[in-house]
C-alpha cells in the first residue's frame, strides 16, 4: 500500500484532506473533511493516514510505503502495536512500514479533545474534564463528532443527526464541537466491524488535526479489572495499552475512565442536570428518543432505576417500551455472567434493590435454556 501526501482543499465551507491511496486492490483517496475553521489545526504530516489505513494493510498484508512524513514517535510505536494487533486479531499479518520522513519537531500544539456521542463514557469524561476542577492542561478544549463508520446502515445521514442533536449541548457549554467526515470506513470493505477496529480509527482524527490538539482522551468502556490483550471482537479492553502507541511528539493520545466501573459512571452521570436532556446510548439510530428496549437502553435504564434516577431521563427515553422488558431483562441479567451484569448485580445487591416474581421465574427459564445451549455445542461434533 502506498499512502501519498495530504493535500488541503477548501470548498463549501469545508477544509478537506486529501490522500491518494495506492494497494494491490484498488487506487483511490482518502479524505477527511472537518468546517474551515478549523482549518488551522490540521497537520501536514501523515501520522494520521498511517494510523487509519494500518489495520486494512494488515488484512490483506501489504507493507506500507508513505510518501509523507511521519512521527518518528509514531513510527517507533507502531511495530509493538502490531503485535498488540496480532493478539487481538490473530488473523491479521505484521507488515513493514516505510516512511519517507521521520520527523520529531512538536507542533506546539495546546488543545485537549476527546470524543463526544452523547453516550455514559463520553458524559463521563466531561464531568472529569469540564464540569469538574482539573489542571488546565487537562481541561477539554474540543470535542469530535467523526463519521469513520459508528453509524452503521445510516451513514452520513446518521452521523449529521447524532451531531445536530449534540449542537444545544456543546453551545450551552462553551465548547466547539468539530464534526469530521471521512470514507475511511469504504477501506475496510466490511472485512472488519467498527467494534473491532474503532480504537484507531477513531484516534486517526486526533492526528489529523495534530498542529492544534495536545492531548487526546478516549473515554474507556472497561474498568481497570477488565482490561486485556487476548483475542476479542472488539478493541476496547486493551484501549489502555494501545492507546499511548498511537501518540506522535505532538499529540498524546491516552484512555481515561478506567477507574470507574460501568455502574459508577452511570451514577456519575446521573449528577449531570445536563445529560436529562442529552443523554443518548441507543442502538437503534432511527428513533427520536432512546428506544428503552435495546441492550445499552436497558443496561442503562436498570441502573438508574436502581439508583432511583429514572424519571429524570423521562424526556429523553421510551419509559414505556422499558417497562415492557423490564422485569425478563432484570431477570436475565441477575443470571448473566458478562462484567457489566455483574456489576449491575452487585450494586442491586448493596442497595437491597427487589426483585418481582416474573424477573425470578424469566430469570431461572433463560439460565436452564444458556445451559442447554452450551450442552448441545458441547455434543455436537466439531
Amino acid at each position: 500500500m502506498r499512502i501519498g501526501k495530504p493535500r488541503l482543499r477548501l470548498a463549501d465551507g469545508q477544509a478537506v484532506l486529501e490522500t491518494d491511496i495506492v494497494s494491490d486492490h484498488v487506487a483511490k483517496t482518502l479524505w477527511f473533511s472537518a468546517p474551515e475553521r478549523f482549518r488551522d489545526l490540521l497537520a501536514d504530516s501523515s501520522d494520521s493516514q498511517l494510523v487509519a489505513l494500518l489495520i486494512p494493510a494488515m488484512i490483506d498484508a501489504e507493507p506500507i510505503s508513505l510518501d509523507g512524513s511521519v512521527s518518528e514517535k509514531l513510527y517507533y510505536s507502531l511495530r509493538g502495536l502490531q503485535d498488540l494487533l496480532l493478539e487481538v486479531m490473530p488473523f491479521l499479518k505484521k507488515i513493514d512500514i516505510r516512511p519517507n520522513e521521520l520527523v520529531f519537531e512538536r507542533t506546539g500544539a495546546s488543545g485537549v479533545a476527546t470524543g463526544f456521542s452523547g453516550g455514559i463514557d463520553s458524559f463521563c469524561v466531561l464531568a472529569d474534564h469540564h464540569y469538574a476542577k482539573v489542571p488546565e492542561g487537562f481541561r477539554i478544549t474540543h470535542l469530535l463528532c467523526n463519521n469513520v463508520g459508528s453509524h452503521d446502515a445510516g451513514g452520513e445521514a446518521t452521523f449529521r443527526r447524532r451531531y445536530e442533536r449534540l449542537l444545544p449541548l456543546t453551545e450551552r457549554l462553551g465548547l466547539p464541537l468539530i464534526d469530521v467526515n471521512s470514507n475511511l470506513d469504504t477501506f475496510y470493505g466490511g472485512r472488519l466491524n467498527f467494534q473491532q477496529t474503532h480504537t484507531l480509527r477513531n484516534a486517526a482524527v486526533p492526528l489529523l488535526f495534530g498542529a492544534g490538539i495536545r492531548r487526546f482522551m478516549y473515554a474507556s468502556a472497561h474498568n481497570f479489572r477488565d482490561v486485556a490483550v487476548s483475542r476479542h471482537h472488539d478493541t476496547a479492553p486493551s484501549d489502555l495499552i494501545s492507546l499511548p502507541m498511537l501518540s506522535t511528539e505532538s499529540t498524546e493520545c491516552f484512555s481515561v475512565g478506567s477507574e470507574y466501573s460501568r455502574v459508577e459512571k452511570t451514577l456519575k452521570v446521573a449528577e449531570l442536570t445536563d445529560s436529562y436532556d442529552f443523554l443518548d446510548v441507543c442502538n437503534r439510530t432511527w428513533t427520536e428518543k432512546n428506544c428503552g428496549s435495546c441492550p445499552k437502553c436497558k443496561r442503562t435504564l436498570l441502573t438508574l432505576e436502581i439508583a432511583g434516577e429514572l424519571q429524570r431521563y423521562e424526556r429523553v427515553f421510551d419509559l414505556a417500551a422499558y417497562q415492557k422488558v423490564r422485569s425478563g431483562y432484570l431477570g436475565r441479567v441477575f443470571n448473566a455472567t458478562d462484567p457489566f451484569s455483574r456489576e449491575i448485580v452487585e450494586f442491586a445487591q448493596r442497595v437491597g434493590f427487589p426483585r418481582d416474581a416474573y424477573s425470578r421465574l424469566y430469570g431461572a427459564a433463560w439460565k436452564t435454556k444458556e445451559s442447554m445451549k452450551r450442552l448441545t455445542r458441547l455434543r455436537t461434533p466439531a
